[in-house]
């Protein structure tokens, strides 16, 4: 299975608890068939734990490798965000990454890698040790959007060259699919 399905999955037990194949091939945008597969081989690898008729979650040894692959992914932060930001859609997710500020373009690269895995769309900044801009705009985001600046400010520890993704979609997992599709741009 590829990392970046692994850590999605881990991430989605994570955050949900337990959930059911059925559940977890929607949220995952897959068949039950091939949500079955990826499930029997984390199973294996004893990286998550089925109980019958009430779904999967992740072991100790999972939220293990859950760590490690936030950090092979630069990853500080992933959370839902239930709050609307920015106007942008019904569902977020906040996807803080560690100094990987160099690496970003535009943002579009991040908004156009969301979109393919199904979320609405993304919006991407970079915080420049002082304040949360926009790449290649010299405004800064708090002057655009000085609530969602203080309410970013108040949930994230930023550090000079880190780099805060929004995702959004329809549903909480879409944005976070295409999130963590978006961060893999960064890498």
């Amino acid at each position: 299975m590829v990392p970046e399905q692994e850590l999605f999955i881990l991430w989605l037990l994570k955050t949900e608890g337990e959930i059911g194949r059925y559940r977890l091939a929607k949220m995952l945008g897959v068949s039950q068939g091939i949500a079955r597969g990826m499930l029997t081989q984390m199973k294996r690898r004893r990286l998550i734990i089925v109980r019958p008729r009430a779904g999967a979650r992740p072991s100790q040894k999972g939220l293990g490798e859950l760590s490690t692959l936030m950090s092979r992914h630069s990853l500080k932060l992933v959370e839902r965000f239930d709050q609307e930001l920015l106007g942008l859609g019904p569902a977020s997710v906040v996807f803080q990454v560690s100094g990987q500020s160099h690496r970003l373009r535009h943002g579009i690269e991040q908004r156009d890698a969301a979109i393919k895995a199904g979320a609405t769309g993304a919006v991407t900044f970079f915080f420049d040790g002082k304040i949360l801009r926009f790449p290649g705009v010299v405004e800064p985001v708090s002057r655009r959007r000085s609530a969602t600046f203080e309410q970013l400010k108040a949930r994230l520890r930023m550090r000079k060259g880190d780099v805060v993704l929004i995702a959004f979609a329809d549903t909480w997992w879409e944005a976070a699919r295409g999130g963590f599709w978006a961060v893999r741009t960064l890498a």
